[in-house]
């Protein structure tokens, strides 16, 4: 029996912005896959307090309009870090997408509202940083494009719809590489780590070579370290 049978969390969320030190939620999924094939998720919808900006209307098509009766922040949130919490301590591995990005926005959302940071102990399943590294075919790396190269149809930029969409193409990678499951996930951990951080080194170079701008590559993985010149 490897990590691929057994209990697997997916998480994702939707949001008002693409830097996750300031940008806030708006919709957030953490599912529960017991075995293969099973799935039930969680969602939740919050009123972010903030405006949200036309681009990310644009990409995930909630307005302002939309969240004026949805939750509290705290409110929902709190039940978010409840969830984390729990997958800590029974060591459930977390699957998504690009999680750097949805783990670094939640520690900063639960310091900001609840004067707490992400659970510590958090076992994670990065489908961005493993197909970056064990899919060897072309094209984009985002999640829809590896979804319809893989056919998996789906709603992109839906908060559960995504969670489950990183949790099919973790098991079709897995099926790609039979050695994967068979490799611990605490031992993925640091892997994991060093593979994003040995990607994100690359392309800041590519960039870099090319007189363009290295700005937002970060090598930390799964979560950028919050800093004193950052906002809590």
């Amino acid at each position: 029996m490897t990590w691929l049978d057994s209990p697997l969390s997916a998480l994702d969320t939707e949001t008002t912005g693409t830097d996750p030190e300031t940008a806030r939620v708006v919709t957030a999924c953490v599912g529960m896959s017991m075995a293969p094939g099973q799935w039930s998720p969680m969602e939740w919808q919050l009123n972010p307090g903030v405006p949200i900006p036309a681009g990310a209307a644009a990409v995930h098509g909630i307005t302002d309009a939309d969240v004026t009766d949805w939750s509290a922040p705290a409110d929902a949130l709190a039940e978010i870090r409840g969830r984390l919490v729990n997958a800590a301590t029974y060591e459930v591995p977390i699957v998504g997408h690009n999680l750097a990005y949805d783990l670094t926005l939640l520690d900063r959302e639960f310091r900001r509202h609840l004067g707490a940071e992400l659970p510590v102990g958090l076992l994670v399943l990065d489908t961005l940083v493993l197909f970056r590294r064990f899919d060897l075919t072309t094209g984009g790396r985002r999640l829809e494009q590896l979804a319809a190269r893989h056919g998996i149809t789906f709603p992109a930029h839906d908060a559960t719809a995504d969670a489950l969409a990183s949790l099919r193409l973790l098991h079709i990678l897995a099926a790609d590489n039979d050695l994967l499951p068979l490799v611990s996930v605490h031992d993925l951990q640091p892997l994991q780590a060093k593979w994003h951080a040995a990607h994100q080194t690359a392309a800041a170079s590519k960039r870099l070579g090319n007189g363009q701008s290295a700005d937002g590559f970060d090598t930390h993985w799964p979560m950028r370290p919050l800093t004193e010149s950052e906002p809590a």
